[in-house]
């Protein structure tokens, strides 16, 4: 376990005029230092605890951006507990996480303003506090003066992304964050000259740790993507060595250039990871084929992202990554053929679900381990030692998407039938990346005009769950397709 405050301090001295963070302001990007960065971070912090946040949860909301990571770091470190959202969360979910985790203070962009201006008329006893005004306020501090986060304790709350109709409170400790330093650093040994381009969003482990934490320990500089749709022109500009993604992202740019695919990422790449959800195996193999050190990775948001991810150069196409050395993972309730659901045990897995103890208690086995709810069979690495992970589904009925969000679908599917009584059935599934509705209704609603229908309901849904497109039965099994 790292003394994260020894390392901050050590490597803000060490590279206090390094550029680090770098984001995209009237077109041409522009940087702050690693020092500076760490001065405004514990700046911030101080001026939180001066506005009596201290141990307090604290709600972080806005899009990608140097103040976003400076507010997370600030409250996990030293004020009390990062509660980061995504971006695309509106009014109900924001309105809902406040209440359910009594949320202390809202700390938000600009570019949220108007969404916060309407969750404050509901949702009075929160501070709200503007990130930009924030930074402004605070001033020069003796970062000792700041008490440390206990390691062990719930320092920061993330969201697992669409699994049920209240997503998952998922509670993590600077210990489960920093777990799975030791395991990516076998695999690529990052260092400062090393430069990431990060299109993720922070709200999400893989991002907010594995990108951004971990840079503060490894020293290597982030390029905030300014807008997807610039994204691979970004890419070149920056000529990264490291970049993640998930499946949709790699397959766009597969689509895109085809078997020259190894020009997608500048002329000096090191590391490609994937996760997020399964690729498909075919389009791997054609980034490995290309000379891409194409790696796979497996975790989940309460695993803090460490479980498996492949080494360098490994040419299996079927494996999700070889599980880190720091932990214990069995498979339980195996077949024949050896698959079982996958279990988890070690300093990475996640404290608990936030005001919800039985579902904790649900969640883990009689002998304390995780379970993921995914299947799957373990093969040893028989180049770099210990055990591969390959999963072949899930225990529940889960939809997960190229963009990686799993969706549950049972909440939606009684949601659509209880705002229509003439609707008998409702089915979700996923067609060419998009979430589709199939409807079984009564003869007497087929002149309903659905698309009025489905608008209605996005409006109350969050971005991953929007339905793209759906398909109306009625008794006489005639169908219509709406996209």
């Amino acid at each position: 376990m790292i003394e994260l405050e020894k390392v901050l301090e050590g490597n803000s001295q060490k590279w206090k005029e390094k550029e680090h963070i770098y984001e995209k302001i009237n077109g041409k990007y522009v940087s702050i230092t690693y020092g500076d960065f760490i001065k405004q971070t514990r700046c911030l912090a101080k001026y939180l605890i001066s506005c009596g946040l201290k141990n307090k949860a604290i709600l972080i909301y806005g899009n990608n951006s140097a103040k976003f990571m400076m507010a997370d770091l600030a409250v996990l470190h030293y004020v009390g507990i990062s509660v980061c959202v995504s971006k695309e969360w509106k009014e109900n979910e924001l309105k809902q996480a406040i209440k359910r985790l009594d949320i202390a203070c809202v700390l938000y962009g600009e570019e949220k303003k108007d969404i916060i201006e309407e969750v404050a008329k509901d949702c009075k006893a929160p501070i709200y506090i503007l990130m930009e005004e924030a930074l402004a306020s605070s001033s020069d501090c003796d970062y000792k003066e700041l008490e440390l986060a206990d390691s062990e304790s719930c320092c920061k709350i993330v969201f697992s992304s669409g699994t049920t109709a209240e997503p998952k409170a998922v509670m993590l400790s600077e210990k489960n964050i920093f777990a799975g330093l030791d395991s990516m650093y076998r695999r690529c040994p990052f260092n400062e000259n090393d430069v990431d381009y990060l299109c993720l969003p922070l709200s999400h482990t893989y991002a907010g740790i594995y990108n951004f934490l971990y840079s503060m320990v490894f020293g290597f500089s982030i390029y905030l993507c300014s807008d997807n749709a610039v994204m691979a022109r970004e890419i070149l500009e920056v000529n990264p060595t490291l970049f993640c993604g998930v499946p949709l992202i790699y397959k766009r740019f597969y689509e895109g250039y085809g078997s020259n695919i190894a020009k997608a990422f500048g002329n000096r790449i090191k590391y490609l990871f994937c996760g997020g959800a399964l690729m498909d195996e075919n389009i791997r193999r054609v980034y490995k084929d290309n000379g891409l050190n194409m790696m796979e990775a497996y975790a989940l948001s309460e695993t803090a992202s460490t479980f498996a991810i492949q080494y360098p150069y490994d040419s299996d196409v079927k494996t999700v990554g070889t599980i880190a050395e720091d932990i214990d993972v069995k498979l339980i309730n195996t077949n024949e053929e050896g698959i079982g659901e996958v279990v988890v045990k070690g300093d990475n897995v996640f404290i608990g679900y936030a005001t919800n103890p039985e579902l904790t208690k649900k969640s883990f086995t009689e002998d304390g381990y995780f379970k993921t709810g995914d299947v799957g069979y373990l093969k040893e690495d028989e180049v770099n030692g210990g055990y591969k992970l390959y999963i072949t589904g899930r225990i529940k009925k889960v939809l997960i998407g190229e963009n990686g969000e799993n969706i549950e679908p049972s909440h939606i599917e009684e949601m659509i039938c209880a705002r229509e009584s003439g609707i008998n059935k409702a089915q979700l599934f996923i067609k060419d990346g998009k979430l589709c509705c199939r409807i079984y209704i009564k003869s007497e609603l087929s002149e309903k005009k659905w698309d009025i229908f489905f608008e209605k309901l996005n409006l109350d849904m969050p971005a991953y769950e929007k339905i793209k497109q759906y398909e109306v039965i009625v008794d006489s099994d005639e169908k219509r397709w709406k996209q």
